[in-house]
């Protein structure tokens, strides 16, 4: 039994989309020496993995709103307190 050998990410890519533009797995597999059920799991591993770019992206945008949110409030809040801050000193510039 021989060494296998260390695909990199950048090639098991190569092969994926090979098998994506339609070659045939069995000229993909003989064509790298790979058997078709790594083919498979290296295919279903990319695919995967795209799946979770887009449903990262997809927490991104919700948590910036949701910071966006959360800043549009907390300056509200601030602006209250100025208004406050304000009224307080006139009242109690007015009993000097």
């Amino acid at each position: 039994m021989g060494t296998q050998k260390k695909w990199s990410a950048e090639e098991k890519i190569a092969i994926i989309i090979d098998g994506l533009k339609g070659m045939p797995l069995k000229e993909i597999c003989v064509r790298y020496g790979i058997s078709d059920n790594q083919y498979y799991r290296w295919r279903e591993e990319a695919l995967n993995g795209m799946k979770l770019i887009f449903e990262n992206k997809e927490k991104k945008i919700a948590k910036e709103i949701s910071y966006e949110a959360e800043r549009d409030n907390l300056l509200k809040i601030i602006g209250e307190q100025k208004i406050i801050i304000e009224y307080q000193k006139k009242i109690s510039n007015a009993f000097k």
